[in-house]
């Protein structure tokens, strides 16, 4: 049995960038991104830092636990590039 490493790929980059432009909400933490993709916190975290790691996300800590994430401009021209493909 062998054992992928990283974030799940059944949810796509595209996916998890259109949820942060398609909700009313500005901002998210890992929790909220893994109910609504119905994954495990440990998923959404290597998520989040993988794509805060590409440029697509910030990231803010206000104290406490939770930290928040939103889309950047370079999130937002990822998404506009990818649809152009479809």
């Amino acid at each position: 049995m062998s054992v992928t490493r990283g974030p799940d790929p059944s949810v796509s980059k595209r996916e998890v960038l259109e949820f942060f432009v398609e909700s009313p909400d500005p901002a998210f933490t890992a929790q909220e991104l893994a109910d609504e993709f119905d994954k495990t916190r440990q998923w959404a975290d290597q998520r989040l830092k993988q794509l805060k790691d590409d440029g697509c996300l910030e990231s803010k800590n206000p104290g406490g636990r939770a930290r928040f994430y939103w889309i950047t401009t370079t999130g937002e021209q990822y998404l506009a590039d990818t649809r152009s493909e479809d």
